[in-house]
């Protein structure tokens, strides 16, 4: 078996992966490896990396790995990087330059997990209210995120020929996101438009009756405009989140992050009885168990009331 060093071969790896996934992919992959995979291990031969050898590295990421030198990075980014570092390996073992073996990659239990606020039923009529009164393509955009949950890059890339008002439907094509490319001379950014990022995020959703008369009023008649400038170009997710965050404060609203209207759609539309397999699919999960991990969490009032069935029981 040839030896070789994961440095090596993760050049060798990125060049076989061109094109076989999603620029964006890619692009994660190179990040993950410029940043903190070979940083780590780049030196390393690839039969020296054993399950040991990996599980050190997690904990040393989780510990101290943030390039700024201020912590660790979070769990979630760990065991994408975990993920990414398996599948090179593994991709290793098929090419002959070492063996595959399974590796059992554990993390220390989370002190604490901070869910994701949903807005109150006030933020909520209040935002709405601010809508009706303000309507314009930014405003409308917030009305959707409410009322669909789209991810901020769906609704930057969303255009009018992705609505249907005659069927009352809107369909998810596309996602807008900033990425970062390495080169020689340092890095740039640009803005990309790709498919949704999974197979279930390709989805159509249906519209309810108090966005269509918003709809309707906005619509330009062209299928090419974007829906949240009102012209032939898009706006990207930062800029629209910087917009978001300005609007809170002018309203008075504490702030949250954006993707807290797509978590507010899916809390009320369990608050309501929808059952987890439709809200899962008008988020475009690709299970329910993803959803019910990370969106739908029962409020205050809702616990209370479940408590209070136990007196029905004596």
């Amino acid at each position: 078996m040839q030896t070789m060093e994961l440095n090596t071969w993760v050049t060798i790896w990125l060049g076989k992966r061109e094109g076989l996934v999603k620029e964006s992919t890619m692009q994660g992959y190179r990040e993950a490896a410029a940043m903190q995979i070979l940083p780590a291990l780049g030196d390393v031969p690839l039969a020296d990396i054993t399950e040991a050898v990996v599980q050190e590295t997690a904990l040393h990421w989780l510990r101290e790995g943030r390039a700024d030198g201020r912590g660790g990075l979070g769990e979630r980014t760990v065991r994408r990087l975990v993920g990414i570092l398996k599948l090179m390996l593994r991709d290793a073992a098929k090419a002959g330059y070492t063996v595959h073996t399974v590796m059992d990659i554990r993390y220390p239990p989370a002190e604490e997990v901070t869910a994701l606020r949903v807005l109150t039923s006030e933020e909520q009529a209040l935002l709405t209210q601010h809508v009706y009164l303000e309507l314009s393509p930014k405003t409308l955009g917030i009305a959707l995120a409410l009322h669909t949950g789209l991810r901020i890059g769906e609704l930057c890339a969303l255009r009018w020929g992705d609505i249907d008002l005659a069927g009352r439907t809107l369909t998810v094509r596309h996602t807008i996101q900033r990425i970062y490319r390495r080169g020689e001379d340092g890095g740039s950014t640009a803005l990309l438009m790709t498919t949704p990022k999974t197979r279930t995020s390709a989805r159509t959703v249906p519209l309810s009756t108090l966005l269509l008369p918003l709809l309707r009023r906005m619509d330009p008649g062209d299928p090419e405009i974007y829906v949240l400038t009102g012209k032939r170009t898009p706006t990207e997710p930062r800029t629209y989140r910087d917009y978001f965050g300005r609007l809170l404060q002018r309203l008075g609203i504490e702030h949250v992050r954006f993707h807290a209207l797509r978590h507010t759609f899916a809390t009320r539309l369990i608050e309501s009885g929808a059952d987890h397999k439709t809200v899962s699919e008008l988020l475009g999960h690709a299970s329910v168990g993803i959803t019910l991990d990370l969106y739908v969490h029962p409020q205050m009032e809702q616990k209370r009331r479940a408590v209070e069935l136990l007196g029905t029981c004596l």
